[in-house]
């Protein structure tokens, strides 16, 4: 990985910090909304079946130390 997953989780942050420190949002709905913004955007290019695939594997690996983020393979 060239440092997708760390640039990406800093966005995550920023984001909700500033969910967080506005009266007008809310923390969790701003995750919900980041959620719901990669899928929309991944359903523009990718079947629901990929989608939901790619769903059911980060679930399953919610559990795992250290989740594994591949490109695609």
């Amino acid at each position: 990985m060239s440092g997708e997953s760390p640039h990406a989780k800093n966005l995550v942050i920023q984001a909700l910090d500033e969910a967080q420190s506005r009266p007008d949002m809310d923390r969790d709905a701003m995750g919900r909304a980041i959620i719901f913004a990669v899928v929309d955007e991944y359903l523009s290019y990718r079947s629901v079946k990929d989608v939901t695939q790619e769903l059911q594997y980060l679930t399953e690996s919610l559990d795992d130390d250290n989740p594994v983020v591949t490109r695609g393979c």
